[in-house]
């Protein structure tokens, strides 16, 4: 993947998490505000319930006393829930009509409060009058929850409701905590990135100015060093030093323009963001593993408080339709009731005068007196369920609790949530922890929930407690929502890692480009030119004379050097014709075997190494082709076998015709190229894979040969491939077309 796209990939990505997040944001609003009115109405029902439980306990009659009943019609199906709440609502009117009881609302309030507090929702809850809803504006919905509403009084029209007000406070800076921080580290990671690129950019510029300005110097070059090298034969020395002066000034510009770039680079990297970059990425790896603690302990405590509440509703149903049902089985077979010898109020004896004569019609229940003191702060579920087992534990009769039975009423009040897991139950004493009984897998370890344990008597130390095996999965699938933003700034924090990774790899590419760009021009360029300028120097002030020898070498080395400017200045000017479409090839009918003796034995002058070289021809020995980019192809092909070799080299020819293709093969037994550099070695100015081999301990040139080699086989229609093993062997084979021929 191109760097641009990597960099327009994780900016999107890093949007992506702004947004995904927003939209979990929107989300768990609209859940809590669903959770916080299913936890509201819970409460209020509750604190109802108890509250007006309180007012006829506090009745002056003493326990077992009725001071009235309520009754239901029989036609309506409801749950006992529902029937209870509309139980408690006419004892309210009861408590008001018939013993001028008013309902302390204020009392209620901080009951319903409290018990917020116990599910983590700890915020100002007030009691009024019940309003017209549909009246409520979009501002004040936004910010509070309500109840249902409860009748204190039907008959009059008096009804109350509970408005919890901003219960979104502790959303808000829960997450709001966390994704404040992911904000400014996202928009710090997007800035630090667009300044990485713009720092590329610049780079990359700067690289085609340096390769603008070395074409422009190659083709200027041209003509001057074509008359230098006559100058050469005609031994115009001054002439020779006058324009080796110019063209090494013009070398000179070039090369200042490339080191002072290259100074420009080294101050901006002084405010490199890459550190920057790096440090945001570890941060956002930090900062998701918060984002992680923070969501699965939230969920955590949330599930601790469905498990503990599923195993109080399994408690009161094993109280309740087990145990309280023998014992009235028993007191039934008995003819004993432990309400038989309670008193009725005069207002409780007249209800009952009248629903005996209609008990058809009506569900009747019966309210009593009890002063009971209640230590803590307990539903009216668990509170209801105590009650009933005191009952049973002083009635007398040995009904003990079945742990089976809790088992599998714990077990399916979990599995009604969804929480499908390995759960038990187990009776045990405090605070020795020693076990006297279990059902099913009751042993809690890490990550097990336990709920909070019941006492089975009143001052008693045998308490039971019902545990949910590592219910891991239910806590990360309950907060869903949440966690997808998390995992989606994982995979783009992934992204960004590694966009940064070929960024630094990018940069460094760059960096290496330009080194070896300024090196290959004092190499392939300068170094030339001042050994012209010295030779012509030398050979002008006369201290040759009389040494034709020594004269003659100067000369020859001067045109070794004049030859070689010759080639690059030709190389780039095809190439730059290539580029522009502008390049006319002269092609004709080339003998191969003379063309190639000529070019061996030129090389095997000017190489220092031994070089063998086997030349093969099989029914190929003519190709249709121009012959100056031919000669230049198979010239840069050979050099490259030479100079990518140890000091014994062989070098094997082959031409020979396959398939509507003349082949000619180049095999060397050298150094070969890494598999990984294979399909880089034919890119303009491509300088890695020679650092690597040349073994000279910087670039050998300016990375033109193999791209111009690759250009000029395509301008004739033709292809070059490569083959090569590291260490072993190299072998280029150039496609010239045979239907042309």
């Amino acid at each position: 993947m191109k760097l641009r796209s990597l960099y327009i990939l994780s900016i999107v990505g890093l949007l992506l998490v702004i947004v995904v997040q927003i939209g979990g944001m929107m989300y768990a609003y609209d859940n809590t505000k669903k959770e916080a009115e299913r936890a509201l109405n819970e409460c209020f029902r509750l604190a109802f319930i108890e509250t007006v439980d309180n007012e006829i306990n506090n009745l002056p009659f003493p326990d077992m006393t009725i001071p009235f009943y309520s009754y239901l019609s029989k036609d309506s199906i409801r749950s006992f829930e529902d029937e209870m709440f509309l139980n408690y609502q006419q004892a309210a009117s009861f408590l008001e009509d018939v013993y001028h009881v008013a309902i302390p609302l204020d009392v209620m309030a901080r009951l319903v409060e409290k018990k917020l507090k116990w599910k983590n929702i700890d915020r100002t809850v007030n009691i009024r009058p019940a309003t017209d809803r549909s009246k409520r504006s979009v501002y004040v919905r936004f910010k509070s929850v309500l109840s249902e509403k409860a009748w204190l009084n039907e008959k009059k029209g008096e009804a109350i409701e509970a408005v919890m007000f901003s219960p979104f406070i502790p959303l808000v800076k829960d997450i709001v905590f966390l994704f404040l921080p992911t904000l400014l580290l996202v928009v710090f990671l997007v800035y630090s990135w667009t300044r990485q690129m713009d720092s590329i950019l610049k780079q990359g510029n700067d690289i085609e100015k340096q390769r603008s300005a070395f074409y422009v110097l190659a083709e200027k070059m041209r003509l001057p060093i074509g008359e230098v090298r006559s100058q050469i034969s005609e031994s115009r020395w001054a002439d020779i030093e006058a324009s080796g002066q110019h063209l090494l000034d013009m070398t000179e510009h070039t090369l200042t323009g490339a080191k002072q770039s290259e100074r420009q680079r080294q101050v901006r990297k002084q405010y490199s963001f890459k550190i920057f970059s790096i440090v945001g990425l570890i941060a956002g790896c930090l900062l998701m593993v918060v984002w992680f603690v923070y969501l699965y302990r939230a969920s955590f405590k949330e599930t601790a408080y469905q498990v503990n509440d599923c195993f109080e509703a399994a408690f009161y149903d094993e109280v309740l339709k087990r145990r309280l049902s023998l014992l009235y089985e028993q007191t039934d077979r008995d003819g004993k009731d432990e309400w038989e010898e309670s008193v009725e109020s005069p207002f409780a004896k007249e209800q009952r005068e009248f629903l005996e004569k209609e008990q058809s019609k009506y569900k009747v229940n019966r309210f009593g007196v009890v002063h009971m003191y209640n230590p803590v702060d307990l539903n009216y579920r668990l509170r209801s369920a105590l009650i009933m087992q005191r009952s049973i534990n002083e009635s007398g009769m040995e009904l003990p609790l079945s742990v089976q039975y809790l088992d599998s009423a714990f077990a399916s009040r979990l599995e009604a949530l969804g929480m499908t897991y390995k759960s038990g139950i187990r009776q045990y004493y405090v605070p020795s922890d020693s076990t006297v009984v279990e059902a099913g897998y009751a042993s809690a370890k890490y990550q097990d929930i336990s709920s909070r344990f019941i006492p089975l008597k009143e001052d008693s130390i045998l308490c039971i407690q019902g545990v949910v095996k590592n219910p891991y999965r239910y806590v990360i699938s309950s907060v869903w929502y949440l966690f997808l933003p998390l995992w989606v700034m994982f995979l783009v924090v992934l992204d960004c890692i590694l966009g940064q990774v070929k960024v630094l790899r990018t940069q460094r590419h760059l960096e290496q480009f330009q080194k070896d760009f300024t090196y290959a021009m004092i190499h392939d360029m300068k170094s030339p030119l001042s050994s012209i300028l010295m030779g012509a120097h030398i050979l002008n002030s006369g201290k040759l004379s009389g040494k034709p020898g020594k004269e003659e070498k100067y000369r020859q080395a001067m045109m070794e050097e004049c030859e070689h400017l010759l080639t690059l200045s030709n190389r780039v000017l095809v190439l730059t014709k290539l580029d522009e479409g502008h390049l006319e090839l002269h092609q004709e009918e080339v003998p191969l075997r003379p063309l190639l003796d000529d070019i061996i034995a030129k090389i095997s002058l000017k190489t220092s190494k031994r070089v063998e070289f086997t030349t093969v021809y099989h029914r190929c020995e003519m190709v249709y082709a121009d012959a100056f980019c031919l000669r230049e192809v198979l010239g840069n092909l050979l050099d490259n076998a030479i100079k990518y070799s140890h000091e014994e080299v062989k070098i094997d020819i082959i031409c020979e015709s396959e398939k509507g293709f003349c082949k000619i093969k180049v095999c060397d037994n050298g150094l070969g190229i890494p598999l990984k550099d294979q399909s880089l070695i034919f890119n303009r100015f491509e300088r890695s894979a020679a650092v690597g081999r040349s073994g000279r301990g910087g670039a050998a040139g300016f990375g033109l040969g193999l791209n111009y080699v690759q250009q000029v086989m395509l301008a004739h229609g033709g292809r070059v491939e490569v083959e090569s093993e590291e260490g072993r062997f190299s072998e280029f084979t150039l496609y010239f077309p045979i239907e042309t021929v």
